[in-house]
């Protein structure tokens, strides 16, 4: 009796260590799965902003988040990951189509100057920012994070963002023609 009880007290000690694991995982689930359902509409807009692409935008989106959760431990602020992780897979995306476009260009003898006139829309003047410019202005006015977001997404100082914020808006109110000049 007393091998019984030491047997069966160590069988439980066994099945307490196995299932302890259980509800951390189960929090870890719940708090991704939140996650998601709040954060995955506006990554997913994010996307389309800098893809104009809703099927490029979707995949963006789960991309970022299965990244996320490939690290969802040890990253401590989700948000601002989330969106450094789309404007990196969107960049990768633009990098790859402009060499599909260049070597199209180069294969029919097309110049890149034959494209019609600017359009002048505020999408297309955002489009036409430099990169460091045109990823703050879409972080912090598209897909609405704070400056302190942006600077994480980034990986920049929070007074880095402002000035290059500061910079974007001067060169889109140039762009766009600023009634106030």
């Amino acid at each position: 009796m007393g091998m019984d009880a030491a047997v069966t007290g160590g069988m439980d000690d066994l099945s307490r260590a196995a299932a302890g694991p259980a509800p951390v995982v189960a929090r870890y689930a719940e708090r991704f799965g939140d996650l998601y359902r709040d954060e995955y509409p506006a990554v997913a807009r994010y996307a389309y902003r800098l893809t104009g692409d809703a099927d490029a935008a979707a995949e963006i989106a789960q991309e970022a988040f299965t990244r996320l959760l490939a690290r969802w431990i040890g990253v401590r602020e989700p948000r601002p990951y989330l969106y450094r992780v789309a404007t990196n897979l969107a960049r990768d995306r633009w990098a790859s189509r402009t060499r599909e476009l260049d070597a199209r260009l180069l294969g029919v003898g097309v110049s890149a100057a034959t494209a019609d006139g600017p359009d002048f829309s505020v999408a297309d003047a955002v489009d036409r920012l430099p990169a460091r410019h045109r990823d703050v202005v879409l972080l912090h006015y598209f897909a609405d994070l704070s400056v302190t977001d942006v600077a994480a997404a980034l990986r920049r100082p929070a007074g880095t963002v402002k000035r290059l914020l500061s910079e974007a808006r001067a060169e889109l109110a140039t762009a766009l023609g600023d009634p106030r000049d």
